[in-house]
């Protein structure tokens, strides 16, 4: 089965900033490996119909996280990675307020930046490590 490279997605990582003043990240790992492996990841998605790169990142936050709008402390976009994906970070109020995430999502997990590193996609290190430049540059 042959990959369309150009087809335009959009993800989103929501984080944390913990009572100790670390920055913890929430990842997913796909219930179907063949979908990005077994390793943690962002949750991301196809732009789909009309939607728009931030639309389309909220909902796959929804879909794959469980992120709730009415959680989310502030949006930011990161950039265009992988020549298709459109990044946001979101940091968000509460870690614990999330809805069930679907059936697309074997587990999720809040990973500090060196954590990710260790167990996280390959090819999505490179984008944790911007995130994190950002959000402590932000302070």
């Amino acid at each position: 089965m042959s990959v369309n490279r150009n087809v335009f997605r959009a993800g989103i990582i929501p984080y944390i900033r913990t009572p100790e003043n670390q920055i913890k990240f929430m990842f997913m790992q796909p219930s179907d490996p063949t979908y990005g492996g077994s390793e943690w990841q962002m949750a991301k998605g196809r732009v789909e119909n009309d939607d728009d790169n931030f639309t389309t990142a909220l909902r796959e936050g929804a879909e794959e996280l469980g992120l709730k709008e009415s959680n989310i402390k502030s949006i930011t976009e990161l950039g265009l990675y992988l020549g298709r994906t459109t990044v946001y970070i979101c940091e968000v109020t509460n870690i614990d307020d999330f809805d069930d995430y679907t059936f697309e999502t074997g587990a999720i997990k809040w990973l500090s930046h060196d954590e990710f590193q260790q167990s996280g996609r390959q090819i999505h290190k490179p984008i944790v490590s911007d995130a994190l430049k950002l959000i402590v540059g932000e302070n």
